[in-house]
């Protein structure tokens, strides 16, 4: 499953993104189910988080760092860090 992956304003345009599209193994969906936020991805719509939810959005995305190693992961972290810092702004994985 695919998900590009954008820090956004409150007017919904785009702050910063992942330098590539988040890609996760079909066969670990299953564990996201597991995962505070992240069990409420959809691969083929999308999802916001504002910057209250970002402490459970980043254990989550150490969570998924401790099943399966993801380059991209470090990358969210970032993004999600800044979107808990800065007013109005929302982490957005759209999906397919």
């Amino acid at each position: 499953m695919i998900w590009t992956v954008v820090l956004e304003n409150e007017d919904g345009n785009a702050i910063s993104s992942l330098s590539e599209p988040l890609s996760i193994r079909v066969d670990l969906m299953e564990r996201l189910s597991e995962l505070k936020l992240l069990r409420y991805l959809d691969p083929y719509g999308d999802a916001t988080f504002n910057h209250l939810q970002m402490d459970d959005l980043i254990k989550d995305l150490d969570d998924l760092e401790n099943i399966e190693h993801n380059p991209l992961t470090a990358e969210i972290q970032k993004l999600a860090a800044r979107c808990k810092s800065e007013v109005h702004t929302y982490l957005t994985f759209y999906g397919d």
